[in-house]
């Protein structure tokens, strides 16, 4: 079949070889620091990385994945609960009945380092879990995924060390980019481009440029189509910009 999936409601369809950008694990924060010991005991097969809001699991995962993962790699963010739009930008058009059992079959077949991003159950993950290969969960709960072993991480003992850091990506920041990284910061969860606009009253190009370099420089996070998110540790440090 070489890179055509068999998929029951539509028939062979042919898989790009690139990893959609929107789908790539973005780059870990430049302020993350530490964590060596967790680091450490990520190993193949499932990880459970859990712990309370602002605690730095996805950046813990995403500095494993830049360091030490290999092959291709594909970034679920759970919180957008769009498993269809993933497939579709793989050229896929399952029934929604099959989209986990597409989703398996994808990720095996191109052997994928997965990191599934702010799962909420044990019943969330499972369907979507290869029958092989390396698979990261973020999680603020233990979910009790029997295959998997678990990794607490508690918040950054040396928040003095963490602020200094993100002051010093602050004060790098063009105007533009330092006011709508204090705005947005009071948005609550993901927000797109119209409601960041808004909230600056400025023209939404020169907005998507902006967020654009906030990404860029780890301070926002890109969790969809023209949709973006801050990390709690950075949030709570913009709340307190004027």
């Amino acid at each position: 079949m070489g890179d055509a999936l068999a998929v029951a409601t539509t028939g062979a369809v042919r898989i790009r070889n690139d990893v959609p950008p929107r789908f790539r694990p973005p780059a870990p924060p430049r302020h993350f620091v530490g964590r060596d010991a967790e680091l450490a005991r990520i190993r193949p097969g499932v990880t459970l990385v859990h712990g309370p809001a602002g605690a730095g699991k996805t950046a813990l995962a995403l500095k494993w994945l830049r360091e030490r993962g290999s092959g291709n790699q594909l970034c679920v963010d759970l919180a957008t609960g769009d498993l269809g739009a993933l497939l579709r930008a793989f050229g896929l058009e399952p029934d929604p009945q099959d989209e986990s059992a597409v989703f398996r079959s994808l990720v095996t077949r191109r052997q994928f380092t997965l990191l599934l991003d702010g799962a909420d159950s044990a019943e969330q993950v499972t369907p979507l879990l290869p029958a092989s290969g390396t698979v990261l969960v973020t999680s603020r709960k233990k979910l009790g995924i029997g295959q998997a072993q678990e990794i607490e991480v508690e918040p950054p003992a040396d928040d003095e060390r963490l602020r200094h850091l993100l002051d010093l990506s602050y004060v790098e920041l063009p105007e533009r980019q330092a006011r709508l990284y204090r705005l947005c910061a009071w948005q609550p969860g993901a927000f797109g481009v119209p409601v960041a606009a808004a909230i600056a009253g400025e023209p939404e190009c020169d907005v998507e440029d902006a967020l654009d370099d906030l990404v860029e420089k780890s301070l926002l996070t890109e969790v969809g189509d023209y949709a973006f998110r801050f990390h709690d540790l950075v949030r709570a440090h913009a709340r307190t910009k004027r």
